[in-house]
Formats: structure tokens, C-alpha cells, sequence
């Protein structure tokens, strides 16, 4: 494997010193040496595109973030930028991570921290290269990632809801992955908190951990379908989780549920959606039809033709009707991107914000609305099971006419 390829930008020349010096004790990371400016640090990634983005944001906390967001919405971008400061500011520790930073370091004060998420970070990219080439066993589980590129266009509400019309419609055991290690939406979705997450077995080693361990962070939900989450808080310490231990759950999930439905983190194209992406069986593509939103998509399809499986990539539109569409038609759309459509569910609002303020699934609020049935159409066409009737219609199926005029009549009296 090649090595990792590193800038580093510094804050001060104290800073650039020590970094340069610790940087080229390493063997397995490749750089041209260390910047002082954003600006030089920007021409280097958009020539490079480096696997790692090392960088400073000592006294230049908003422009450094800004930078870390223009690098994170950019979607043919991989690089994993983690970030340094004198300070742990909470304040600042919460901004660089919702701007996308992986890993959060007192530096210079904490030099050892530095090289401990080197070496993690390496390690894991050596091992997703071996997952690629099938060290990984086949199983009969069915796994669907879910992905958004951009970020408001339901891809949370898509999984969860797509889980549940899973288990209803094949009767199955499901469950959700929420891979989302900052600001995941699950929990929030179907009102739990979890007690136990991903991120609370990062510090076991790998190779022990066993059944009980991984059940216990496993939370059972009263709509019938497991979840998963990767960390509790985004002010926790959520370091990255190693890919033996990624692997060690997956291999779990797969011998105990039929269907897998992994929420992954909206337009991050990292190491960990490489991983799911490749390991999944199919990959949903979910879009809202503003211009924002089919521009960030579009995007994406283009990263998917150019490097990973486009018979893998459904896509799927969400919220359509005629207002958010402005006028677009399938036709035109599949023309603009030349990629199918392979689903489109319609927009209801009002619906998700009272399944939402409830906890609740969609289909626990309004069964009979258009986008659960959409929901279940998706559901099914996925797996190719017939939808299973409820037992209210099982029961009219087999009432005659003369039972179904005497009821009627019996309940007029």
C-alpha cells in the first residue's frame, strides 16, 4: 500500500518546527513539508488531493473551518482532515467537528496524540484495503446504505422509515445503522437515547470483543426494528473506530438480521462510506428536487461513474411535487443526470414533522398515506417480497358479500 499522504498547515513557526520534525519520523506518511498560509494549503490540496488534511486552528478558527466545510462539500474530495489547537475549547471542539473533522488534538502540548491518530488512521486504511479485496464472507444479509449529498433531503427519514416498511414487509428481522459519528438522527427520529454506542467499544481490543458486548449496544425499538448507533454525544470522545472493530460488528449484524439498513453521515465521501458503499448491496441515492440539492447529486453521480459500482447506486427522489420540482418531469431529470430514477416518494411534510415530534414511524402515524405507501413499494421492489396484508385485511379478505351486508347492518343497529 502506498503511503498516507499528508499536508500539514501550521499556525506558527514554534508549531511548524515541531510538526515537520515529527511528520518526517514516519515511514509511512508521504508530504512536501509543512505550510503556514490556508491559501498555500489550499493550492496544495486542490493539485494533491491528499488522503490526510493536517491543520492548525490556533488563532484562525473561523477561516480554518470554513476551509475544512469547503473541503467536506466537495464530493470527489477523500480527504480526512484532523484538527489542532492549544486549547480544548468545547466551543471550538464543536465547530471543527461539525465543519468535518475527524480527529480533534492539543497540539503542540499532546505531540503523542498526534502520532497515536496517525497510526489508527493508517492501520484502518490498510485494513479497508483488505475488506476491498474480499477478505470479507459473503452473507445472506441484504445491506442498504443510504446517502444524501447534500444535507435536509431526508436521507435519515428515508432509512428509518425504509427500515420499518422492511420488517412489515418480510416479516424479518432489521436493523438500523446510524454511522453517522457527530450528529446522527435516529435517536432523535424515534425519540430514545441510547444507554451504549460504536463509540464506547473503540477502546476494547478488536479481537475481544464478543456477542454480548456488541448486544448491549444494541437498542430495541417498539416498532419492531433494532438500531445502532455509532456515538451517543458530539461532545464525547468519539475517536475513529478501527476497521477490525467495524468489521467485528458487521459480521454480527449480518448472522442476526436478514435486512441492514446503515445511515450514512450526509456528503462525507470518507474512508468509512468507501467501506459501506462497497459492502453493501445496494446504495440509495436520496435527493430533493431543488436546484441545490439535484446540483450536489449530480455531483455525485459522477464520482460513482468515474470510481465505484453505478449498478449498485439507486436513485431516489424525495418530496416530489410539482412546486419543488419546478416543472422538472422523470424524463427530464434522468435525461439532465443519464441515470435512472428508480424510486420517487412523495412530499409530506406536515406528516414527517408529526412522526418526528412523536418518535415515531410514519406508518405508526398515517399507514394509509401516499408516502408510506411509496415507503412499501420501495420496500418491496428492494426485496421482491409481496407486501403482507394486515390482519384487519386478511380478515375482510375472506368475508362474502352477504357477511359483509350483515355486518354492516349488525353495526347500524
Amino acid at each position: 500500500m502506498n503511503p498516507l499522504r499528508v499536508i500539514a498547515v501550521a499556525s506558527s513557526e514554534e508549531t511548524r518546527s515541531k510538526l515537520l520534525k515529527q511528520l518526517q519520523q514516519l515511514s509511512f506518511i508521504q508530504f512536501d513539508g509543512v505550510v503556514l498560509e490556508l491559501s498555500d494549503a489550499q493550492s496544495l490540496w486542490q493539485k494533491q488531493k491528499p488522503d490526510l488534511l493536517i491543520i492548525d486552528l490556533t488563532g484562525r478558527e473561523l477561516d480554518a473551518c470554513l476551509f475544512i466545510e469547503v473541503i467536506n462539500y466537495n464530493v470527489e474530495s477523500k480527504t480526512v482532515v484532523f484538527g489542532l489547537h492549544r486549547e480544548l475549547d468545547p466551543n471550538i471542539i464543536v465547530k471543527a467537528v461539525s465543519s468535518g473533522v475527524k480527529e480533534f488534538i492539543q497540539y503542540p502540548q499532546d505531540p503523542a496524540a498526534l502520532e497515536t491518530a496517525l497510526e489508527k488512521y493508517w492501520n484502518f486504511l490498510q485494513k479497508l484495503a483488505q475488506t476491498q479485496k474480499g477478505e470479507i464472507e459473503a452473507s445472506k444479509a441484504k445491506t442498504y446504505s443510504v446517502f444524501g449529498s447534500k444535507g435536509g433531503v431526508g436521507t435519515s427519514t428515508v432509512a428509518v422509515n425504509l427500515a420499518h416498511q422492511l420488517h412489515l414487509v418480510t416479516r424479518q428481522p432489521v436493523v438500523i445503522f446510524d454511522m453517522d459519528q457527530v450528529f446522527g438522527n435516529t435517536a432523535v427520529m424515534l425519540n430514545f437515547k441510547a444507554s451504549y454506542a460504536v463509540s464506547d467499544l473503540v477502546s476494547e481490543n478488536p479481537n475481544e470483543i464478543d456477542d454480548a458486548l456488541i448486544s448491549k449496544i444494541i437498542i430495541h425499538h417498539e416498532i419492531g426494528v433494532d438500531l445502532v448507533v455509532a456515538c451517543k454525544n458530539v461532545l464525547d470522545e468519539n475517536p475513529l473506530v478501527p476497521p477490525e472493530l467495524l468489521e467485528r460488528i458487521m459480521a454480527y449484524l449480518k448472522s442476526h438480521y436478514q435486512y441492514i439498513v446503515i445511515d450514512l453521515p450526509t456528503h462525507v465521501v470518507d474512508p468509512y462510506h468507501q467501506y459501506f458503499v462497497e459492502n453493501s448491496d445496494d446504495v440509495l441515492l436520496v435527493s430533493s428536487l431543488d436546484i441545490p440539492g439535484l446540483y450536489r447529486t449530480r455531483q455525485y453521480i459522477e464520482l460513482v461513474k468515474r470510481h465505484l459500482d453505478p449498478n449498485k447506486v439507486k436513485l431516489i427522489l424525495n418530496r416530489c411535487d410539482l412546486k419543488a420540482a419546478v416543472g422538472l418531469s422523470n424524463e427530464s431529470i434522468e435525461e439532465e443526470f443519464k441515470y435512472p430514477i428508480y424510486a420517487r416518494l412523495p412530499n409530506n411534510w406536515q406528516l414527517n414533522v408529526e412522526a418526528m415530534s412523536l418518535g415515531q414511524a410514519l406508518e405508526s402515524v398515517s399507514p394509509n398515506s401516499d408516502l408510506v405507501k411509496a415507503l412499501q413499494e420501495l420496500a418491496t421492489r428492494l426485496t421482491g417480497v409481496m407486501v403482507a396484508l394486515r390482519p384487519e385485511e386478511q380478515s375482510e379478505k375472506h368475508v362474502g358479500l352477504f357477511d359483509r351486508f350483515t355486518k354492516r347492518g349488525s353495526a347500524c343497529r
